[in-house]
């Protein structure tokens, strides 16, 4: 396997433990599992952008302007997991707890504008340089779209966005790994055969 194969597949087997991991994480409170997850977003991230560079051309700012938007966007998430402590060690129910409450969930939301803005890019440079799979581009437009109506709403204890697009990145990486396994030599030779 070569290496520009295998960094592929880390990017694309890092975009399935992402999701999987957070979500496990974020119904049992597992904050060290949950920030481990987090962190497997940059290499999907990265590979991501590569991809979306590639199909863009070096004159390109889009591609950029996602990764960076992605990376505010998963910051900001893993920032909200400070007050989530903090209100831990605080008597529930005092004015600090809520407060710290309320910081908490407010840094969710609003991590939730810059990850739509990274899907809205994606979903542009999918449909117009066909960087990834057509239908991934919509999932993504329609992801990007659910973000940004869950992100208006500073003050909502549930985010069902987040968990769309924690779907999407999810099948965009299965998608992705599928195509970084090697074709077998059989195949190679039978479509040989089929050129000639």
């Amino acid at each position: 396997m070569n290496e520009q194969r295998m960094l592929a597949r880390v990017g694309a087997i890092s975009g399935i433990v992402f999701p999987v991991a957070l979500f496990a994480a974020s119904g049992h409170h597992a904050y060290p599992v949950g920030l481990i997850a987090i962190l497997f977003f940059v290499p999907f991230a990265s590979f991501l952008h590569s991809l979306l560079r590639r199909a863009e051309g070096t004159n390109g700012w889009l591609s950029t302007a996602a990764f960076v938007a992605g990376l505010m966007g998963i910051t900001i998430k893993l920032v909200s997991v400070v007050p989530e402590l903090a209100k831990n060690e605080v008597t529930k129910g005092t004015a600090l707890y809520t407060a710290l409450d309320h910081m908490a969930g407010m840094a969710t939301v609003i991590s939730l504008w810059p990850l739509a803005f990274m899907l809205a890019m994606v979903a542009l440079l999918t449909l117009r340089s066909h960087a990834l799979p057509r239908p991934l581009g919509y999932f993504a437009a329609v992801t990007a779209v659910a973000l940004a109506v869950n992100g208006s709403f500073l003050h909502a204890e549930f985010v069902p966005a987040l968990l769309l697009f924690l779907l999407w990145t999810l099948v965009t990486s299965i998608v992705l790994l599928r195509k970084t396994r090697p074709v077998p030599a059989t195949a190679t030779q039978a479509n040989a055969t089929v050129t000639a």
